[in-house]
């Protein structure tokens, strides 16, 4: 069977360890998918929880597999029905990349996290970024945010340009600043580019092909793709 993310446990596990998390923290997994880091954080380290995932037959798939877990429909972006200050840990496991406004899914995690509470995201990222192509994608964020919607514009797909991110892949220093622009403390940024290289040789092995990668295969095999683990806190 194939492994359904790079690193399978040991990112999660090294992400765990850098936050400090431990028995009987609260902790929400974004984008949660069949359920296996939030079964994984249960089971074997004790912590309390739930899942959203905006794929319903991942979520059925999520129930069958494990019945016991909290797991439903949802979006990163929207986290109205949590409280602010509800969770120990979240989590964003290859998500974040496919999130339609990834600064919003930022913010929310920020207001339910507690005062010291971590967030833990893996993730693709371009390890050697052209500068001049930073520049450009950050002087399109700047004029994309000028541009006043108009009364009653509703878009179909409200994809959002932001300067730390481009095509699914993210830009490490502006990713930092976008973080501590809400508030957080970055913690950690590790390169886990080697996971990435297995899971893609693994992912080949047993299934001969990479339609079915965690990310679209022209971007997870592109020059300078990467794979990162990134730990940050809210503040105390």
């Amino acid at each position: 069977m194939t492994i359904l993310r790079p690193g399978n446990f040991d990112i999660t596990d090294r992400g765990v360890e850098i936050a400090g998390l431990r028995k009987g923290d609260r902790i929400l997994d974004i984008g949660c998918g069949q359920g296996d880091t939030l079964n994984h954080l249960i089971k074997d380290f004790g912590m309390t929880g739930e899942g959203i995932d905006m794929s319903l037959p991942r979520i059925s798939e999520a129930k069958e597999k494990y019945p016991d877990l909290d797991v439903k429909f949802g979006d990163g972006e929207f986290l109205d029905e949590y409280s602010s200050f509800s969770f120990d840990g979240v989590f964003m496991e290859c998500v974040l990349s496919l999130i339609n406004i990834p600064d919003e899914a930022l913010h929310e995690a920020y207001c339910v996290l507690k005062k010291g509470g971590k967030l833990i995201i893996s993730d693709l990222y371009d390890k050697k970024p052209d500068p001049m192509q930073l520049k450009a994608v950050k002087i399109e964020a700047d004029r994309q945010s000028r541009i006043p919607k108009k009364n009653g514009e509703c878009e179909e797909h409200p994809t959002r340009f932001v300067d730390f991110r481009l095509d699914g892949v993210f830009f490490r220093d502006p990713l930092i600043a976008q973080l501590e622009e809400i508030g957080y403390k970055v913690l950690a940024f590790e390169d886990r580019s080697q996971d990435l290289d297995n899971y893609i040789a693994q992912t080949l092995m047993d299934e001969g092909t990479l339609e079915n990668l965690c990310a679209d295969k022209k971007t997870i095999g592109r020059k300078n793709t990467g794979y990162f683990l990134l730990v940050a806190q809210k503040p105390e």
